[in-house]
């Protein structure tokens, strides 16, 4: 596993140091498919859980930080609400500012759609997009053919933990090689238009 300069090598039954991995993970950022907001914890102050708890940030510097996320998320209005009082997409809008706090190299995003409705969905695929376009790296698991299709530059299209058809983006939406692919698509696209019909 390599971020920016530094590099991990795993082998089988080897060892890697805490130390090493936790030099990793301060390089990334975790978006979950269910926001995990502390629930105790306003929109503000679980931006700035991390940076004042992991980083020791002065709470008025991650206070600042945290306005300038949750306006970058369209989401500074909502700054002193409990996560219990916002929708699921004002959650995980919430849950990106949190991930991208400490800046990271890397934003991993675990279906960070898929425990939202279309309309709410719509509005992370606008956060995430917009990050794209910025130029923030991220890695994503979905099922989200609008949100893959409309971020990412490469696609690994995975069937039982195995890579079915990988390439980029604009390719393998628009004329996969594999039948597996094709299927999985057309599936998608169905189902997106049947939503759409009932909306």
């Amino acid at each position: 596993v390599r971020i920016g300069d530094d590099a991990l090598e795993f082998h089988p039954g080897g060892r890697v140091s805490t130390r090493d991995i936790q030099r990793l993970r301060l390089q990334t950022g975790m978006v979950f498919q269910n926001f995990q907001l502390f629930p105790h914890r306003t929109a503000i102050e679980n931006i700035m859980e991390g940076l004042v708890t992991v980083l020791k940030w002065p709470e008025e510097r991650a206070r600042e930080r945290a306005l300038a996320l949750l306006e970058k998320v369209g989401m500074a209005h909502k700054a002193d609400a409990w996560p219990a009082t916002l929708s699921g997409g004002q959650q995980q809008r919430v849950a990106i500012g949190r991930a991208l706090a400490p800046s990271p190299k890397v934003l991993l995003c675990d279906e960070p759609t898929s425990a939202l409705d279309p309309e709410l969905a719509q509005e992370v695929v606008d956060v995430l997009g917009k990050l794209a376009s910025e130029g923030t790296t991220m890695v994503m698991a979905t099922h989200d053919l609008r949100l893959a299709s409309k971020i990412a530059r490469e696609v690994v299209f995975l069937d039982a933990g195995n890579i079915v058809e990988q390439g980029p983006a604009a390719v393998l939406f628009s004329n996969p090689e594999r039948q597996r692919t094709k299927r999985f698509i057309a599936t998608l696209k169905h189902e997106a238009e049947r939503e759409g019909g009932e909306g």
